[in-house]
């Protein structure tokens, strides 16, 4: 990730990058990634960092996919070096780099089978890491180290006959040691044995010395013990040694043979590294964006910061600013001290040089440049060593800041001009000011000079802004406020902090009436946009709280629908069950009629002959009667079974709904719905509110008039819904007949929608329209009770009507 980045040492000093570069070596899976965050520098190219920051957003999509990173690996390159310049490398270099080799070859795998989520850096990994010639290291690495700090065994024919021998050997020696030590027993001083100089000993008595032959390599403290190699053993010690050269000879070997081939492919190794150095610094970049909550930043030469966060504060803490330069070559920041001028440099120069590093940046919405320098004077930079007071300080800063400013640079100036006469500073810091601007090079600049204020406002691409403070408790608001300037509120701050009221009156006596009236104004500025603002937050809550209520309807109004629904499907079902009961009987009574009318024709037939026969009159009409009573009989069944097909002719089928006139047969009771509960039914009758059962009630056509008979089907009549009754209604200015006719509509209007309540606004006046629309209310025969509204929408000036109880809110 290199970069071209040109910025002095004093301003990545003063804006403190080099403590992100730290948090992102943190965030670093391994040391490699770790070296190159500490050295990560911005770009300047638009390209390059438009490149990095898609790479930093597919970084993203890699840890959601929980696609693992180069953790494991290790920063070899400088042990790969010695070996290129012909130098071995050891059995832990050897481990280092086997293991990084597998985390290369696995993270490039990872990476490209998602290379349709993270292109460019499958890209980065397919071209830096090459497979096969690391492949080919691996396998001969994995096939000669043992993983415990040494080499297999099997590692070459010759290693594993030399590991034979030394083992022979060394089961030849401690066979020849055992045996020695247990001839002389009687002439040891312990019965263990011991190494002195790396060769195995007998701790034998002084006063034996003379019965052991043999090397004395040691003695004790006391002078009571010898530490002696018997003559015994020499021979199957120099054996073993023999063979422990032989072996070590044969690792040398490997050694050199393994460090010639990390030699070969150096370049290789070296390559795959920095390409995971690079993705791992990627995924830090990511890490860290998701950390402080980063929004993706759009490229634009206007630079615009919405609800940014100084990435260094403590986020639980941190005040988010809103920061926007747009049209302006220079603006200048005003206002009190500890109002968040610096932190808004500060913040402005850090998040731009993050985002050109590819990272999101800690906001809600970020449009920044891209640009080639960002020049900061932040701070005092006096020295006593080199003789520079404040002043002189800011200036030989300055100097090298208008050398260095270009029209792709971004300057940030903290009190210009300070430490000096404001009457030779404000010139000055305009002088300097436009002497940036002409250079093409865009200013942000704090200040309480009075003149450069007044500059901001004449001079052509600049601007004012101010920083606000809290009128009451003189604690800064952390806002920057465009278009006007700041006063410094240095008297109300010294107030604040305890200097005596005396001094404070001495010192507002001594201002110049021109400063009084301008703080005034700039006082009075303030607080008209915090009234506006109040206003704003005002409306705000109440159209939240409009929304809240629309939402409320609505869900009762869905759970009304649902129930009925459930209503409808209750009565069609128990419809369906009597339709199929007297289907069932009436073919039952069908049969038994054509049985008893066949019987009857048969009878007639034969009572025919016999009245034929005797002439009888009175016979005859008998039979016709019965004939009539048949045929009579027979139609009745047939209009019964057309009426079980036509089952919108019985009243019973009607589906009631609030706002129905019905009427109680038994108990005389008539009124109109005003709510469904299940089974019961709501109904607000003339002096009274009844709770009764549904299938007791039947449409009370004499309230509708013009209303089909009892018997013939009701046509349902359109209705308000809850969404077009008002839910208000404003009578202010009307006479008290008319106000009460507008109450009387409003309220039936509204219990026929089915609203819990109505607010009617009457002002407050003489009284009088409040109390006959009250009164009015009161009357009404819907409204259960009659409220003030509270305090917060219009006290006494307003009355509720509930219309339900039991349903409305509590508006006691």
């Amino acid at each position: 990730m290199s970069s071209n980045f040109v910025m002095d040492a004093r301003s990545v000093e003063l804006l403190e990058f080099a403590v992100i570069q730290e948090r992102l070596a943190l965030l670093s899976s391994f040391d490699g990634g770790a070296a190159l965050a500490r050295e990560l520098l911005p770009s300047v190219t638009p390209a390059d960092v438009a490149r990095r920051r898609e790479e930093v957003e597919e970084a993203f999509c890699l840890e959601e996919a929980a696609i693992s990173g180069p953790a494991g690996a290790h920063d070899v390159r400088r042990q790969i070096a010695y070996a290129a310049r012909g130098g071995l490398c050891d059995i832990p270099t050897l481990e280092r780099i086997d293991l990084t080799i597998g985390v290369a070859i696995e993270v490039r795998t990872a990476v490209l089978a998602e290379a349709q989520i993270a292109p460019n850096l499958a890209e980065r990994l397919s071209v830096g890491i090459s497979t096969l010639p690391l492949g080919a290291l691996a396998t001969v690495l994995d096939r000669t180290l043992d993983r415990r700090g040494g080499l297999r065994d099997d590692a070459t024919p010759e290693l594993a006959g030399a590991r034979r021998q030394v083992s022979q050997a060394r089961a030849e020696a401690a066979t020849t040691l055992r045996r020695v030590a247990g001839r002389l027993s009687l002439h040891l001083q312990e019965s263990f044995t011991t190494e002195r100089g790396g060769r195995p000993v007998l701790a034998v008595k002084a006063s034996s010395r003379s019965a052991v032959p043999g090397i004395v390599h040691d003695r004790s403290a006391s002078g009571n013990t010898l530490f002696i190699e018997p003559l015994e053993l020499l021979d199957a010690h120099n054996r073993l040694r023999e063979a422990e050269a032989v072996e070590a000879g044969e690792i040398e070997r490997i050694i050199t043979e393994l460090s010639s081939r990390v030699a070969t492919i150096a370049g290789e190794l070296t390559h795959a590294i920095e390409a995971l150095s690079a993705h791992d610094v990627t995924l830090a970049c990511a890490r860290l964006s998701y950390q402080w909550r980063g929004c993706v930043v759009e490229t634009s030469d206007d630079p615009l910061l919405v609800g940014a966060r100084h990435p260094l504060l403590d986020p639980a803490q941190a005040v988010p600013i809103d920061l926007d330069l747009g049209g302006v070559r220079a603006l200048v920041i005003s206002g009190p001290n500890t109002g968040g001028k610096t932190v808004a440099l500060k913040t402005l120069g850090l998040l731009m040089i993050v985002s050109q590093c590819g990272m999101r940046v800690p906001a809600t919405e970020a449009r920044l440049p891209v640009v080639d320098q960002i020049l900061v004077d932040i701070g005092d930079d006096q020295s006593i060593a080199l003789s520079l007071s404040t002043f002189s300080a800011h200036v030989r800063r300055l100097s090298q800041i208008i050398a260095l400013a270009g029209r792709r640079s971004v300057v940030l100036l903290d009190e210009i001009a300070a430490g000096t006469d404001p009457d030779e500073g404000g010139p000055l810091a305009q002088a300097i000011l436009e002497r940036l601007v002409d250079a093409g090079a865009r200013v942000l600049v704090t200040t309480h000079l009075g003149a450069l204020k007044e500059w901001a406002v004449q001079f052509p691409g600049a601007d004012n802004a101010a920083v606000a403070i809290d009128p009451d408790t003189h604690q800064p608001r952390y806002t920057i406020t465009r278009g006007r300037y700041g006063a410094s509120h240095a008297l109300d701050i010294a107030e604040s902090l305890g200097l005596p009221e005396s001094v404070i009156a001495g010192a507002r006596a001594a201002m110049s009436p021109v400063r009084v009236q301008a703080d005034a104004l700039v006082r009075a500025a303030a607080k008209a946009q915090r009234a506006a603002e109040s206003e704003r937050e005002e409306a705000r809550r109440l159209r939240e709280e409009a929304a809240r209520g629309r939402r409320e309807v609505e869900r009762l109004q869905d759970q009304l629908a649902a129930q009925i629904a459930t209503h409808r499907a209750r009565l069609e079902a128990d419809r369906e069950e009597v339709r199929a009961a007297a289907r069932r009987d009436l073919t039952d009574a069908t049969a038994e009629l054509r049985q008893l009318r066949d019987e009857i024709r048969a009878a007639r037939r034969e009572e025919a002959t016999r009245i034929t026969a005797d002439q009888s009159s009175g016979s005859v009409d008998a039979m016709r009667r019965r004939d009539r009573r048949l045929a009579s009989a027979s139609d009745a069944a047939r209009r019964a079974s057309v009426a079980l097909e036509r089952p919108d002719v019985t009243p019973q089928q009607d589906v009631l709904q609030i706002g129905d006139a019905v009427r109680e047969p038994r108990m005389g009771v008539r009124g109109i719905i005003v709510a469904l509960e299940g089974t019961v039914a709501v109904i607000q009758g003339d002096r009274a509110r009844l709770r009764l059962p549904i299938d007791r009630l039947e449409t009370d056509t004499r309230g509708r008039p013009g209303a089909e008979a009892p018997s013939a089907r009701r046509i349902p009549e359109a209705r308000p819904d809850v969404s077009a009754a008002p839910s208000q209604v404003d009578v202010r200015g009307q006479r008290a007949e008319e106000a009460c006719a507008l109450v009387r509509s409003a309220v039936d209007d509204a219990a026929v929608a089915g609203r819990p309540r109505i607010l009617v606004i009457h002002g407050h006046g003489t009284g009088a329209l409040r109390s006959a629309v009250r009164a009015e209310l009161a009357r009404h025969p819907l409204v259960d009770k009659v409220v003030p509204a509270p305090p917060n929408e219009g006290g006494d000036g307003a009355t509720y009507a509930v219309l339900d109880e039991g349903h409305g809110p509590d508006l006691t």
